[in-house]
């Protein structure tokens, strides 16, 4: 079932973050997908409907996201871009 648009509740929001990643499939891959999923939590993720792609909503900077997922990530092997979005809407479909 397709949903309508929808728009996560950001008005109040200063400053949000987007991280999308790619995870290489390997037999550490599960540890590093649920370290990674702990520090999108502490930087107060607001939108994660998709599997490679959270929007966090953090006065943190660009710099302190991208060191913060140093750890979590191997990035030797997983790719991971951090980026700043001053538009704080978004259009959503799909189920729940």
């Amino acid at each position: 079932m397709i949903e309508s648009a929808t728009q996560p509740k950001m008005e109040n929001s200063v400053s949000i973050k987007g991280v999308t990643f790619n995870i290489k499939y390997d037999d550490t891959y599960t540890e590093r997908y649920n370290n990674l999923r702990a520090v999108f939590e502490r930087h107060n993720q607001v939108e994660d409907r998709t599997t490679s792609c959270v929007f966090l909503d953090t006065p943190k900077s660009v710099d302190e996201v991208h060191t913060a997922l140093y750890g979590a990530l191997d990035y030797t092997k997983d790719k991971a871009i951090v980026f700043e979005t001053y538009r704080h809407n978004m259009k959503t479909f799909g189920p729940k």
